[in-house]
C-alpha cells in the first residue's frame, strides 16, 4: 500500500450481518463527517425503508459490531435513524424504460413494498393488493405507534408510491392464480403470517380470550377492545411484549407468562426491559393449563434437554400448579401463514414452498417470499427477501434481475479519526416509563446533529483494517483464553497436536481481527502476534487508530 486510496474494503461484520446487506461503514463514516444526505443514499441504495429500519429494525449488526470489543458497539440504528430525518432525500433512481409487463403483489408489507419498488424501478408495471384499509402490513397494524408512528410508515411508503408503484387497498386476493389469468405476467405473494396459532388448551376459544395479533391490529386501527383491569399475556416474543406494553397504555395490570426463561425470549432484550419498566410483570416457567372466566391455570416448568429450536424444551414441574385472575387473556404464542393460493406447494408447517435463490413456487409466474415462505421473521429479513424477488421476477420478465444498477459508483473508502477507547455509546432520550403509560406517544426520542456525529466517529472502520495474526503452534498450550475473549471470532481450536501434546489455537478468521490486542495481552504462553498490516501506509494508520 502506497497511498491512503490502496486501501481495499472487505465486508465488515457489520454488513455481513444484515440480511440486506447495507453499506453501514460507508454511511456512518459519512455521517461522523456530518454528511447526512450523503449517508441516507447509501442505505437508500439497499433498502426503501430507511425511516422505519432507524425506528424499528431488530439491528442484528450492533451485535457484529468491532467497538463491542471495547465499551459497547455503535448505535447503528439510531444512526440510520438520523440520517433518515437529517438528511435530504435523494432523487430517486432513473428508472428504466417501459418494458410492457405487469406484476402483481400480494401484500404491502415491507417484503411486498420492496419487490414493488424495485420491478418499478426495473420498468414493471406494478401493482400490490392489499386486504386492509391502509398499505403497510404489519409495520402499520403489527407494531405500536409508540415504537413505529404511523407518519414514519408512510413516509417511505409514500417515495415507493413516488417511483409508480400502484397499490389498492381493501382487495383482499384469495386465488393468486387467478391473477394470472387477469393478465399479470408474474405475481409474487408477500401476503405475510396474520394467523394466531394456537395453544390447544381449554378455554382458549372463550370471549375473553383474545390473539396478539389480531388484538395489535385492532389498537393500531384506533378500536381497542374493552379488556378490564387484569391482562394475562401468554408469549415470549415481539408481539407478546408489545400486547403486554399496549394493554399497560389502556390502563390494565399485566401479567405476562412464559415458558422458558428470559435467556430464551425471542422477544428483544430492549423491548423487555422496556416492558418491566412499564410495570408488566413477566412470569418464567410458568405456562398456561386451562382458562376460565376470570381465572388461568398455570403450572411451573423446569428446563430440560434442547429442541429443534436448540432452545431448552420446558417440561412442566408435578405439583406445581397455581392461578392468575384475569379479565382478558391475550394469547400471543406465535402466528402462521394463510396462502392466497390454490395450487402451490406448501411446506409441512404451512409455508409456501419456493426456491431460496429465485422465490419460484411450483406454479410457473407465481413467486412467494418473507413471512409466507419463512413464517415470522424481522423487518429487516421482509426487505432482503423483498429484494431477492425483485431481481427474480424481473429476470423471469426478460430483465438482467440487476438492482446494483441502482447504487452510486463506489469511491475510495477513506476512515475518519476513530474516537479513542472508553468513548462511551452515546445514550438517547427515552420518555419516562410514568410519561409512558396511559400515552401512545413515541417512546425513543431522536439523536441530535451533534450527538449522531459523535456517536458515528466510535466507528472503526472494521472494513478499512487490516491485521496479520497468527499464533505459534509450538508455545500455545490449548487454555482457550485468546477465544473466549474475541468476539470477532478469529480464532479456533486445531484438529492437530503440538509436540507438548496440546492442540494449537488457529487465527481461523484473521480477516476479522479489529486491533484490540487483548488475545495477546491474555495470552499467558505469549504465543500470539498481532502485525498492523497497513503500517506501510502511515497516514492510514493513524487515521483509523483508536
Amino acid at each position: 500500500m502506497n497511498a491512503l486510496t490502496d486501501l481495499q474494503p472487505k465486508l465488515a461484520p457489520c454488513r455481513a450481518a444484515c440480511p440486506a446487506g447495507v453499506d453501514v461503514p460507508r454511511y456512518v463514516r459519512q455521517i461522523a463527517l456530518g454528511r447526512f444526505d450523503e449517508a441516507l443514499a447509501t442505505i437508500r441504495e439497499r433498502i426503501p425503508f430507511p425511516l422505519v429500519c432507524g425506528y424499528a429494525c431488530f439491528h442484528p449488526c450492533e451485535a457484529q459490531c468491532g467497538r463491542g470489543q471495547y465499551e459497547g458497539p455503535v448505535a447503528i440504528r439510531m444512526l440510520k435513524r438520523a440520517a433518515a430525518e437529517l438528511g435530504s432525500a435523494p432523487a430517486l433512481p432513473a428508472a428504466l424504460g417501459k418494458s410492457g409487463r405487469k406484476a402483481a403483489i400480494i401484500g404491502s408489507g415491507p417484503c411486498g413494498l420492496t419487490a414493488a419498488y424495485y420491478l418499478s424501478l426495473l420498468g414493471h408495471e406494478v401493482t400490490v393488493f392489499e386486504a386492509l384499509n391502509r398499505s403497510g402490513g404489519m409495520l402499520r397494524y403489527g407494531i405500536p405507534g409508540y415504537r413505529l408512528p404511523d407518519a414514519v410508515v408512510d413516509a417511505d411508503i409514500g417515495i415507493i408510491e413516488n417511483c409508480g408503484v400502484k397499490i389498492l387497498t381493501n382487495q383482499r386476493v384469495e386465488n393468486a392464480e387467478a391473477l394470472l389469468h387477469q393478465g399479470y405476467d408474474a405475481v409474487f405473494i408477500a401476503s405475510g403470517a396474520w394467523r394466531a396459532a394456537s395453544m390447544g388448551i381449554p378455554g382458549e376459544d372463550r370471549p375473553d380470550v383474545i390473539k396478539g395479533i389480531s388484538y395489535l391490529e385492532a389498537v393500531n386501527a384506533g378500536a381497542p377492545p374493552a379488556i378490564g383491569a387484569k391482562v394475562i399475556v401468554v408469549g415470549g416474543g415481539d408481539t407478546a411484549i408489545d400486547a403486554a406494553r399496549v394493554s399497560r397504555r389502556l390502563g390494565a395490570e399485566v401479567v405476562q407468562i412464559y415458558r422458558r426463561t428470559r435467556a430464551e425470549m425471542p422477544a428483544s432484550a430492549e423491548e423487555i426491559e422496556a416492558a418491566i419498566e412499564e410495570g408488566v410483570q413477566i412470569e418464567f416457567l410458568t405456562a398456561p393449563l386451562r382458562i376460565d372466566r376470570g381465572v388461568v391455570s398455570c403450572i411451573r416448568m423446569a428446563l430440560g434437554a434442547a429442541d429443534a429450536s436448540g432452545r431448552p424444551r420446558p417440561k412442566p414441574v408435578a405439583g406445581s400448579e397455581f392461578s392468575f385472575a384475569a379479565d382478558t387473556v391475550i394469547l400471543a404464542i406465535g402466528q402462521e401463514v394463510e396462502v392466497p393460493a390454490k395450487s402451490v406447494a406448501r411446506a409441512k408447517d404451512g409455508v409456501i414452498r419456493a426456491d431460496r435463490d429465485s422465490l419460484a413456487t411450483s406454479v410457473k409466474g407465481i413467486f412467494a417470499g418473507g413471512d409466507a415462505v419463512t413464517g415470522p421473521a424481522s423487518i429487516i429479513d421482509a426487505i432482503a427477501q423483498g429484494r431477492t424477488a425483485g431481481a427474480a421476477i424481473d429476470r423471469y420478465l426478460g430483465g438482467s434481475g440487476d438492482l446494483e444498477r441502482f447504487a452510486r459508483a463506489p469511491i475510495p473508502a477513506v476512515p475518519h479519526a476513530a474516537a479513542a477507547r472508553g468513548s462511551a455509546r452515546a445514550l438517547w432520550h427515552n420518555l419516562p416509563a410514568s410519561e409512558r403509560i396511559g400515552s401512545f406517544a413515541l417512546v425513543e426520542q431522536a439523536y441530535a446533529k451533534d450527538t449522531a456525529i459523535h456517536e458515528a466517529s466510535r466507528c472503526l472502520s472494521c472494513d478499512l483494517l487490516a491485521f496479520d495474526v497468527r499464533v505459534d503452534a509450538a508455545l500455545c498450550k490449548d487454555c482457550g483464553y485468546c477465544r473466549e475473549v474475541c468476539a470477532p471470532g478469529v480464532f479456533a481450536r486445531s484438529d492437530d497436536f503440538n509436540a507438548s501434546g496440546y492442540r494449537p489455537y488457529v487465527a481461523v478468521k484473521a480477516g476479522q481481527c479489529i486491533g484490540c490486542l487483548r488475545c495477546l495481552y491474555i495470552c499467558p504462553d505469549f504465543a500470539i502476534s498481532v502485525s498492523d498490516l497497513r503500517e506501510s501506509c502511515p497516514a492510514t494508520a493513524a487515521s483509523a487508530a483508536i
